[in-house]
């Protein structure tokens, strides 16, 4: 049984996808297993994963012969893996050399951590990225996680098909870490992952009206985790106060109204 398994979903991404694999075979440690569920593309991807699966068993085939999605590639390497250790990683991103061995060390030396991951750097059409500090406030506000973090399998969840259009990543993570009472999760100093900017993309396809009904839907599916960083505005002292106020002035101001009209009736 390998220590880390690497899921890596393709999808029409060939022209990328050997850089990708290269930088998982180039890792210092060796212990790990590749899937690459091929998911049906059209641009010769699949000559890409039958040469790598050659040269290395390690690198192992799931083929899905439609598009299935990102979500349904994910879960099908997640339910075929049997690594201790998870980490997905998308066909034209990279992972520095380092990367596996200073996370498997991290997991090892200290169980009740739940997931690694380490500084990140943009490349391709945008370098720069603005990606914040990890902390469940942050998190529920915007994703601060890309894909590529380790966690146990034993704690793995299950990707959400219905995120169709983009960040079902944050969702994943969202998912993840709500079975925590208090998720701990630790940053490594070194820069590990290279996310690739492309001008195509699901995400920068998003309109406004779809990224709100995402963020809709966030809230709604994960309401239990939200309740527990951050306050219903209906209970907080602050407005309670608020309220007692706007009833004494209502109060005030019928009494004010009344007494206007008893003037003007009886004087």
């Amino acid at each position: 049984m390998p220590k880390v398994s690497v899921i890596v979903p393709s999808y029409n991404l060939g022209q990328y996808l050997p850089e990708t694999l290269q930088s998982v075979l180039s890792q210092t440690f060796q212990d790990w297993e590749c899937l690459i569920v091929e998911n049906g593309s059209t641009d010769g991807s699949m000559n890409v994963v039958t040469s790598f699966c050659a040269s290395d068993t390690r690198f192992v085939p799931v083929v899905f012969h439609e598009n299935q999605g990102v979500a349904a590639a994910r879960n099908k390497g997640l339910e075929l893996s049997e690594g201790e250790y998870i980490l997905f990683l998308d066909a034209d991103d990279l992972i520095a050399p380092g990367y596996m061995e200073a996370a498997v060390k991290a997991l090892d030396s200290d169980p009740s951590l739940n997931l690694v991951y380490g500084k990140a750097q943009r490349f391709g059409t945008e370098t720069s990225w603005d990606l914040p500090a990890f902390s469940m406030d942050a998190m529920l506000a915007r994703n601060c996680l890309y894909i590529s973090c380790f966690f146990r399998r034993s704690d793995a969840v299950h990707f959400d098909p219905e995120f169709k259009t983009g960040f079902e990543d944050w969702d994943y993570w969202l998912t993840f870490l709500e079975q925590f009472e208090a998720p701990r999760v630790l940053c490594l100093e070194d820069t590990c992952f290279y996310y690739r900017t492309r001008r195509r993309s699901r995400n920068k396809g998003v309109t406004d009206t779809a990224l709100e009904a995402i963020r809709r839907r966030l809230w709604e599916k994960h309401s239990a985790l939200y309740s527990r960083y951050f306050c219903n505005p209906l209970e907080t002292v602050e407005y309670k106060r608020l309220e007692s106020s706007f009833r004494k002035a209502s109060k005030w101001s019928l009494a004010w109204k009344l007494r206007l009209l008893y003037r003007r009736i009886f004087k």
